[in-house]
């Protein structure tokens, strides 16, 4: 900006009223933001009134209509009232007395922190009066170069400084992208629209968030906005409420369905968490949810017949899942077979299945979900009905006389390997061609793994089978195999395991 376009700098250089203190580049800096606000009825507060030359100042530049407050500590200051100009007497540092500026200024358009410039005095100002500024208000604080003295209390780097205060603030500004901290969206985030830093001076500038979208023009677009409807939007969200997720926000849900990579730092930490999550009724983290989203409308689409099942089913997010999705499609005629012991998983039972030794998941008491607590959930999302049947038991118990008699979706979760073969002998024949056979924990353990591999090979499958993510894969089954018995199908395992 040309010095000579700047008439806070003409006012300066001409002035010959009260004394104005302001290090030169400061009135390019108040120009850009305070410009917009000249000739209007603004409110302008500034703390640290000095000389009362800056006053004198503001009134000149914003104009007759403008109000103009000065705060200090200094009693004295009174005598630099004048007309469109009110002195108010009290310490920026005491919270009782900006509220008391709150309540007599319920608009307050612009306000500049001139004033006692130490870390607690800038801090506790910010604090007590952002949130009162005008929506699309303007905060300056200057002098912040104090942040580095010490004398101020300041000091490079140093915790508590306003310039690290403000840092921090950067964050919350972005946090509508940290999904991980969704703690960092707060009342800064949905009303700030910019933080500007520059040589000593930091500028807030205030506008209600809108919801964040990425969108694209002109010739060979990657991608298209049109097409999502409502019912993808729902998708969405019953996905991240069964994730134990909140909807992000500061998003527009319909980008989030079009770009879910957004939500990466949102659920991967899920997929590889340590601990069982607290909330949510899966684990299976968003891009399995999408495969089993993926497979259920597959096979309604085409018209593939059989129920949809799950053997290992833990809080049973997955099986409302599908539920939930019967449930958009319409479709009165599929059952969600939500097959688990309900109590955990079984001991190891190594003399016939000796790859799970040392897979000693029964004594994890969080995978012990019991009945009644899956079938609450069920009903938490108001899908407890005819359609969901529970098998309880060991799957080699409840497997061979379950009354399914085809399966458009076999979704296998079991862990073990006497878990996975199990549900694959007795249940992978009654899987229509056309339908999908998923394997949660493929990649995740190595004895489910070896198990399906057994299978495939016994029967000679050969369907290419797909990553899902880090851990689940699915095929999609091309023919049927042949039926065998128990006892032959036993023996030409072992003998393939020990092979």
């Amino acid at each position: 900006m040309p010095e000579n376009s700047n008439p806070l700098r003409d006012y300066f250089r001409s002035n010959r009223k009260r004394v104005v203190h302001k290090w030169d580049h400061y009135f390019d800096i108040y120009h850009r933001y305070f410009s917009r606000y000249r000739g209007t009825d603004c409110v302008v507060v500034e703390i640290g009134v000095g000389q009362g030359g800056s006053l004198q100042m503001w009134k000149a530049y914003f104009g007759e209509k403008a109000r103009i407050y000065g705060i200090d500590i200094n009693p004295e200051c009174k005598a630099f009232e004048e007309d469109q100009i009110e002195i108010l007497i009290g310490s920026q540092a005491d919270r009782a007395f900006l509220a008391q500026l709150i309540e007599k200024l319920p608009r307050i358009d612009i306000l500049i922190d001139d004033g006692g410039h130490y870390m607690e005095e800038q801090i506790i100002t910010f604090e007590e009066m952002y949130p009162h500024l005008s929506p699309e208000g303007i905060y300056l604080c200057e002098d912040v170069c104090t942040s580095y003295w010490e004398a101020y209390g300041g000091g490079f780097q140093k915790p508590g400084t306003f310039i690290e205060y403000s840092k921090q603030l950067v964050d919350r500004l972005n946090a509508a992208h940290a999904l991980s901290k969704p703690e960092l969206y707060d009342a800064f985030t949905e009303s700030t629209l910019a933080v500007h830093f520059y040589n000593s001076v930091v500028v807030f500038e205030k506008q209600p968030a809108k919801p964040l979208i990425a969108t694209q023009s002109g010739e060979g677009k990657i991608w298209e906005e049109e097409g999502i409807t409502e019912e993808d939007e729902a998708v969405l969200a019953m996905k991240l409420r069964l994730l134990g997720l909140p909807v992000p926000k500061g998003y527009d849900l319909r980008m989030l369905v079009q770009h879910e990579g957004l939500l990466r730092g949102l659920t991967d930490p899920l997929d590889h968490a340590t601990e069982f999550p607290k909330e949510g009724e899966t684990m299976i983290g968003i891009k399995r949810l999408n495969n089993v989203a993926y497979c259920v409308k597959e096979v309604i689409r085409n018209g593939i017949p059989g129920d949809l099942i799950e053997t290992g089913v833990w809080r049973g997010g997955s099986c409302i899942f599908m539920r939930y999705l019967l449930q958009l499609a319409g479709d009165t005629e599929r059952t969600v077979w939500v097959a688990d012991s309900f109590a955990g998983l079984p001991p190891p039972d190594t003399a016939q299945y000796p790859l799970d030794e040392g897979l000693n998941l029964h004594e994890l008491p969080e995978l012990a979900i019991s009945l009644e607590q899956v079938q609450d959930n069920f009903r938490k999302y108001g899908l407890l009905d005819g359609q969901v049947r529970f098998l309880k038991g060991w799957f080699k118990d409840t497997l061979p006389g379950a009354p399914i008699e085809k399966l458009a979706v076999l979704r296998l979760d079991g862990d073990l390997y006497e878990s996975t073969i199990d549900a694959l002998y007795n249940l992978y024949p009654k899987l229509s061609v056309g339908g999908f056979c998923i394997i949660d924990d493929w990649a995740a353990i190595a004895s489910c793994r070896l198990a399906v591999a057994h299978y495939r090979q016994l029967f000679g499958i050969e369907e290419r089978i797909q990553v899902i993510d880090w851990t689940g894969t699915f095929w999609k089954k091309e023919k049927d195999i042949p039926h065998m018995d128990k006892q032959t199908f036993m023996k030409q395992l072992t003998q393939i395991a020990n092979a």
